[in-house]
Order: C-alpha cells, then structure tokens, then sequence
C-alpha cells in the first residue's frame, strides 16, 4: 500500500504535442512508466481518442471529443479509490465549452487500477478540487425551479466513491448554489485565475448560500425491462420495453429519444451527465428498470438497480 501511495502521490506534467501514427494531431503526458494521450481523428468519418498505455503492453482506449482541435487540455492523477494496491487512473479532458458563460464540459473517466477498462462521465466546469480523500463530486449546472415557481440556474454537486467499476453514492447530501450576481463575479474571477481551466467546484459549493437535500425523482414511475444497449461512442443509447409493452428509446444525447439521465434506484440519486461504468450492459440488460415519467410521458430518468 505504501508504493501505491507513493505512485499516487506522482504529478504527471502539462501534456505537450507528439507526434502520434494515426492522429492529426496528439499530445501526451507520462509519470510511472504510464503515457496518456489525446487523438483528434485523422478522417472525418473517426472518432478523437484518449489512449492510456501501460507496463505489459496494458492499453485502455476510449472515444471523446475535442474543443476546437486542441489536444493539451486534458490533466491527469494517479488516485487511491477503491482501496487496493492498484491506483486509478483519473483522466479528465475539455470537450466543449459554451458561449456566453464559457460552461466547459469535460469528459471525465477512472481508468481501473486492477483491470483494463474505464468508466466515463460527463462534468461540467470540472474542479481541481473534486476529488477528497477516496471520494469524487462531479458538478454540473442545471435549471430548476424554485420557490417562487420559476426556473433558475444552479450549481449542482453530487459525491461518490469507486466501487467495482461502478460509482456509488455517498451519504453526502446534493449540493445546490443559485447562480446570482455574486457567484457570478466569484467564477469570472476563478476563471481569470485558471491555469489549466479547472475551477474549485468544492469551494464553490462550500458557500453560505448552498443548499443541501437530495435528487427529486419524478412523481410517477413505470416498470421497465431493459432489452438493448446500442453504442455509437461516445454516445449511448439505451432501449427498454415497458410494462404496456410499449419499447422506448433514451438517448445520451437527446437525439434518438429523451435525454437519458441513470439514478440509483436505492439512494434516489441522480448519476453523472452521460454516465457509462464498464460492464453496463452485462449487468442491466434483461433487469427491471423504473421510468420516470412527467404527465405520463417519460422523462428521460431511468432508475437502475
């Protein structure tokens, strides 16, 4: 344990371009004989890559996406998560940012330490400060209503540890700020500050004004089997028959039907933005799943056991 600590404990530097077979453009970064890179498609029919090589020929690829062609803004840690000998990997890279308040959305993934697989989640403005001791909180901004019965922007924070390649939520409560004039001026500043175009989501979330309560799952559910997963990286789309025998289709994109938002059917708790643990199909296909359902049309929440 004390060499894995040790290893955890080891930066890897800025990315710099490299010259890669295959990529229009790369960039890579190495620390304990582990190399992380950054692909931008050669074709416009190919897909950008994150590439992790290590010891043993060991590689993990996965797809994701890329802000205007460059290839250096992705960082990564070597963290002790699940407990074991093995650290995880932490690789989190800029895949858009939008006009206006400059939102950026990262593709965020935790390669295993023991096996050679990933799992992937979407953050928004992604903090150097997420992770805590063994445990993660991935953020995102979201508008919801409020007292006054109108939709306002907040700043949402939500707690996890690692666990068999799998997320599971913690007994921390969900965090919620309201974006005001104040917490404006905050971000502009922290993004001033940024070096690497990470933000304090932590700090953010640790002001006097956040709230602290639980996800609000739909009012209405309807039982579900999930009969087939289809994936067309790094997009996702999951296809349930319900109880009417009626097949849906929940789009991780929103194109091919509902925006699809995983929770936890134990806890209530809403998952990351476009969350996918390794094994996801083996372990739900042919499992119940309960819909959630707005006016009696499904919302896009899918809670899975």
């Amino acid at each position: 344990m004390l060499i894995a600590l040790l290893l955890a404990a080891t930066p890897f530097p800025t990315p710099t371009p490299a010259l890669l077979e295959n990529c229009s453009r790369a960039a890579c970064t190495a620390a304990n004989e582990v190399r992380v890179c950054k692909c931008l498609k050669p074709a416009q029919d190919a897909v950008d890559l994150i590439v992790v090589d290590r010891p043993g020929d060991r590689r993990v690829i996965w797809a994701t996406e890329s802000h205007l062609g460059e290839v250096t803004d992705f960082r990564v840690q070597l963290l002790i998560l699940d407990g074991d000998d093995a650290p995880e990997l932490l690789v989190a890279s800029v895949m858009s940012e939008s006009s206006g308040m400059a939102i950026r959305s990262w593709d965020v993934s935790i390669v295993d330490g023991k096996e050679d697989v990933a799992l992937h989640v979407v953050a928004h403005d992604f903090g150097f400060d997420a992770v805590k001791g063994t445990t993660l909180q991935f953020t995102e901004w979201a508008w919801q209503g409020v007292e006054e019965k109108e939709n306002a922007l907040f700043f949402i924070g939500r707690e996890y540890a690692y666990k068999g390649g799998a997320l599971v939520a913690t007994k921390s409560p969900v965090l919620r700020r309201r974006y005001t004039t104040d917490f404006e001026k905050e971000r502009l500043a922290a993004l001033e500050k940024s070096l690497d175009a990470t933000l304090p989501g932590r700090a953010f979330l640790a002001h006097a004004s956040t709230t602290k309560g639980a996800d609000d799952p739909p009012k209405a559910f309807r039982l579900g089997t999930l009969k087939a997963v289809t994936r067309d990286e790094p997009e996702y789309e999951l296809h349930a028959e319900d109880d009417n025998g009626q097949l849906l289709t929940f789009s991780s994109d929103g194109e091919e039907g509902p925006l699809l938002r995983l929770g936890d059917l134990k806890s209530r708790r809403l998952f990351p933005l476009r969350y996918w643990p390794w094994g996801l199909e083996s372990s739900l296909l042919g499992h119940h799943v309960m819909i959630g359902l707005v006016d009696q049309e499904p919302s896009g929440a899918v809670f899975v056991q």
